[in-house]
């Protein structure tokens, strides 16, 4: 995951003029599997943007992917050192959904379960705490997969920290009562979505994400 450039838009059709305002805003926070770094053309293909289409005009998705950003305030680039943090605070969102982890498996990043628990709360908390009281998703990191005969995966990703992640951050859900979405297994069956570089998606992956997603707010689940 290579540092880029943030980038923050409303995801999906232009909306008529006053009809923003009664949008349901919907924060989509995370790295660049959300930012959709490597989905061909991920303004219109990337997760929150498939999210927008699927959900339409009664909803506002905006895209606070930033490439390369992790959890933990130890790493070389913690989320809430990010301008994005700031931004998607001040939307005022109505629901978020916090997807982060792959970051932190990344080579001296990781430091275990607990430091990595103990910076996800404030996390958490920083947007339960939010004047607009969003409905708060928390969404387990995808599968990392090797590619070929690899023996590792790419970037120095580590595997069995993210699937460690998977406990902690589904333990957190229940202590904070926020919603919770599995997208390490439910991604975890589709190597070919990830065939560009094990890591991050492919539009077809991000479509699995987006799914996921859309069928946790169909639920009902969020007021």
């Amino acid at each position: 995951m290579k540092q880029g450039e943030v980038v923050f838009e409303t995801e999906g059709v232009a909306r008529p003029a006053g009809t923003v305002a009664e949008a349901m805003k919907i924060a989509c926070v995370g790295d660049s599997i959300t930012r959709g770094t490597f989905v061909w053309r991920r303004k219109t293909r990337s997760y929150p943007a498939q999210l927008q289409e699927m959900l339409g005009r009664g909803y506002r998705v905006r895209n606070f992917g930033v490439n390369g950003h992790a959890v933990q305030q130890s790493a070389d680039r913690p989320y809430s050192n990010s301008e994005a943090y700031s931004l998607s605070g001040l939307l005022e969102p109505d629901v978020v959904f916090l997807m982060l982890g792959t970051n932190d498996s990344r080579g001296d990043n990781w430091k275990g379960a607990g430091p990595f628990a103990n910076d996800y709360r404030k996390l958490v908390e920083h947007y339960i705490a939010l004047a607009s009281a969003p409905r708060v998703w928390l969404l387990t990191p995808p599968f990392l997969f090797r590619l070929g005969r690899a023996k590792k995966v790419r970037y120095g990703m580590d595997d069995a920290a993210v699937s460690e992640m998977r406990g902690v951050i589904e333990g957190i859900a229940h202590e904070f009562k926020c919603g919770f979405i599995d997208i390490n297994q439910i991604t975890s069956l589709h190597p070919e979505a990830f065939r560009f570089d094990g890591v991050h998606p492919s539009a077809a992956g991000a479509t699995l994400i987006a799914q996921a997603v859309y069928a946790a707010l169909s639920d009902g689940q969020v007021a």
